[in-house]
C-alpha cells in the first residue's frame, strides 16, 4: 500500500492488492479508459482534462457507476472493464479504480460541467500533467503515475 498526500495536503492511500481493499463498498470511482490504446479523458469545463469518475448512486454497484460515469462524461461505451485498485482520500472517501476498453463514442456529451472527450496521443507522464495547466488537479496527485505504472506492469500499456 502506498501512502502520500493529494495536491492540497490531504493524506491518501492506494493499493492494487485486493486483500488490502476496504470491505465497505466504495462511494466513488475512477476510470482509466483506453480507446485504441490511447487514454481517454473527459474535459471538465472548469477543472480541465481529467479521467472519468464520480459518485456511486444509491443502490448502484461500483462497476455500474464506472460504466455510467464514463458514458456521461465522454459519450463512450465500454466493451471491457476491470477493477484494479482502490484508494482513499482522508479517512472517509473510498474510490475504486477501474481500467476499461472504450469501444466507441455513441454520443457527444457537452452539458453542465462536461465539455466533451479528449483522447491523448500518448500516455502523459506525471511531470507533463503537473506542468500542463489544461489538466485538472485531480490527475496531479500520485494516484495517476502509480496507476499508470501498475497498468504497464499488467500489460495494458506497451
Amino acid at each position: 500500500m502506498d501512502t502520500f498526500y493529494d495536491t492540497t495536503g490531504v493524506p491518501m492511500t492506494l493499493s492494487f492488492d485486493p486483500a488490502e481493499f476496504r470491505e465497505e463498498q466504495a462511494k466513488h470511482v475512477l476510470v482509466f479508459p483506453f480507446y485504441q490504446g490511447k487514454l481517454l479523458f473527459t474535459i471538465h469545463t472548469k477543472r480541465g482534462y481529467e479521467l472519468p469518475g464520480g459518485k456511486v448512486e444509491p443502490g448502484e454497484s461500483s462497476i455500474a457507476a464506472a460504466i455510467r460515469e464514463t458514458y456521461e462524461e465522454t459519450g463512450y461505451h465500454l466493451s471491457a472493464i476491470k477493477k484494479i485498485g482502490q484508494y482513499t482520500v482522508g479517512d472517509s472517501i473510498v474510490k475504486d479504480i477501474y481500467v476499461a476498453e472504450a469501444e466507441r463514442q455513441v454520443a457527444t456529451i457537452i452539458e453542465g460541467s462536461v465539455g466533451g472527450a479528449f483522447i491523448s496521443d500518448k500516455i502523459p507522464t506525471a511531470e507533463e500533467l503537473r506542468s500542463d495547466e489544461r489538466y485538472s488537479a485531480f490527475v496531479k496527485d500520485d494516484v495517476y503515475p502509480l496507476t499508470i505504472a501498475h497498468l504497464r506492469d499488467l500489460g495494458y500499456i506497451k
